[in-house]
């Protein structure tokens, strides 16, 4: 007995009930027409129109649209696999990405797949419409139309690119601020945001940095005079005066990296050096150190560093960051022995920043850690020894494993289609469709599993095989060092090495 067929109402005047609009505010495109608000006025007024209230926003404000792991994006995807969403409305195409094959896959695969309708204003697409229709005038117009309209927005993000690197280096060569915020002591004058002028609470400070430098203080020294009186590192300061975006915030201390960073900063001259090609412009703006005083701190740190460092030995730190102090928590800094002696040790940072109040401070010598890192190895790869046969045999097992998924994968899709082909002309109701789906979602989760547990595991015998070379030297220990999460030194020269390997 023939099958009845069973037409779906979603199909024929779709309702939807949980629908979402998609904002993205491009990193290159911050005008008014484009901004979040017209977006989402844009978006209220369509839901207006065909009386549907729109439930939430995903917002991804300053994203470019080559890029698809955006946060609001990556979260909207979740909830539409969890069957929180059945409908999401965007300004254009542009707005969901301007990669022409990644946007066609979700357009045509995705959002199918999951039973969401997606409505483009400006482009006059609805999936209603197009892709998933039974119309099939409709359908064919929409699979030509809107491949050509990806294609073009594609051409467009790399046109739009180029053009604004050009302006930008136009603007360097005329010796304009092109940056996204002022450096340290400067801020960007209200009349003309491509000019910098002195800040002139930071700019007190950055002064009192080249002062101290020039009259022979070090940089540790001038670390922590900044930290004792509590003087706000640049990105504190930043954020006070209403700095917003992605900028890292530190741990609320200054370092030597930042202070080093101002001392070799030309733009403190009155000089803007800028853009790929470097273009060097002087006398653009009020320098905070004269050209002279900055020269002389630049020969001091140059002549540092040849002395410190004799030619036959190497100035690498293998172990930067990485050494812990056990009383502390904080890093411990590598340092050459007492008038330039070749050997050198590692000391607490707090301490030498903060002083003996904050922490008592470990002291170990480099050769020391180094013994403790060889016999800790030697001990750990004994315990976690792999022979080549029982890695071999692991790998046929996994081989065996993924060649078994993904035939069942390959048979579990195909079997999806022909039931979301059934599920289309109404034959089969939407859980029908969802069971089977359900099933080839695993296969391919399963085989996905299977893949990385096989590739991990090949990553483990790889990083076993070079621990096993360094422990008998064959190689340097600087090739392993990614295999340490950090030594800690504890009261007594203890020394603890942390692996990061499994």
């Amino acid at each position: 007995m023939a099958r009845k067929s069973r037409k779906h109402p979603e199909l024929a005047a779709p309702v939807s009930k949980n629908t979402v609009g998609y904002i993205r505010l491009s990193v290159l495109n911050r005008d008014h027409h484009g901004s979040v608000e017209n977006q989402r006025l844009m978006i209220e007024e369509w839901g207006h129109q065909h009386q549907i209230p729109i439930t939430c926003y995903y917002i991804d404000n300053g994203f470019s649209g080559k890029r698809f792991d955006r946060p609001a994006f990556q979260e909207m995807l979740h909830d539409i696999q969890k069957g929180k969403i059945d409908c999401v409305v965007v300004k254009d195409l542009s707005r969901l990405g301007r990669d022409y094959i990644t946007v066609g896959y979700y357009l045509e695969v995705f959002f199918p797949s999951n039973n969401v309708r997606f409505v483009s204003i400006n482009d006059q697409f609805d999936t209603t419409d197009g892709i998933t229709n039974r119309d099939k005038s409709a359908c064919i117009q929409s699979s030509i139309r809107i491949p050509l309209i990806n294609l073009f927005n594609e051409q467009a993000s790399i046109e739009t690119k180029m053009k604004v690197e050009v302006v930008l280096d136009m603007k360097a060569q005329r010796g304009e601020f092109i940056g996204p915020k002022a450096p340290f002591g400067y801020q960007k004058s209200n009349e003309n945001p491509n000019q910098l002028v002195p800040d002139p609470v930071a700019a007190v400070i950055v002064r009192k940095i080249f002062e101290m430098s020039a009259s022979g203080i070090g940089v540790t020294g001038i670390v922590r005079y900044l930290n004792e009186r509590g003087i706000p590192t640049p990105i504190q300061y930043a954020r006070a005066q209403g700095l917003a975006g992605n900028f890292a915030d530190g741990n609320g201390s200054w370092n030597s990296r930042s202070v080093k960073y101002i001392l070799t900063n030309r733009t403190y001259t009155g000089m803007l050096v800028q853009g790929k090609e470097k273009r060097t412009v002087e006398a653009t703006h009020e320098p905070l150190v004269e050209s002279s005083t900055f020269d002389a701190i630049q020969k001091v740190f140059q002549a540092r560093a040849y002395n410190v460092v004799p030619q036959w030995q190497s100035a690498d730190n293998i172990l930067k960051g990485k050494v812990i102090c056990g009383c502390c928590g904080g890093k411990m800094q590598r340092k050459r022995g007492t008038n330039h002696a070749d050997w050198h040790f590692f000391t607490c940072i707090t301490k030498n920043r903060l002083g003996v109040g904050k922490c008592s401070g470990m002291y170990i010598r480099e050769e020391d850690v180094f013994r403790a890192i060889y016999r800790q190895l030697k001990d750990y790869v004994n315990e976690h020894y792999i022979t080549n046969s029982a890695y071999k045999q692991k790998i046929q097992e996994y081989t065996e494993q993924i060649a078994n998924l993904a035939q069942r994968k390959t048979m579990a899709w195909i079997n999806a289609m022909e039931h979301y082909e059934q599920y289309v002309q109404g034959e089969i109701s939407k859980e029908e469709f969802r069971v089977v789906q359900d099933i080839a979602n695993q296969a391919k989760e399963a085989l996905i599993q299977a893949t990385e547990d096989k590739d991990a595991y090949e990553d483990q015998y790889a990083r076993f095989r070079k621990l096993l070379s360094a422990s008998g030297r064959d190689i340097p220990l600087s090739e392993i060092v990614d295999c340490i999460e950090k030594v800690v030194v504890d009261g007594g020269g203890k020394i603890v090495v942390k692996w990061n390997i499994d």
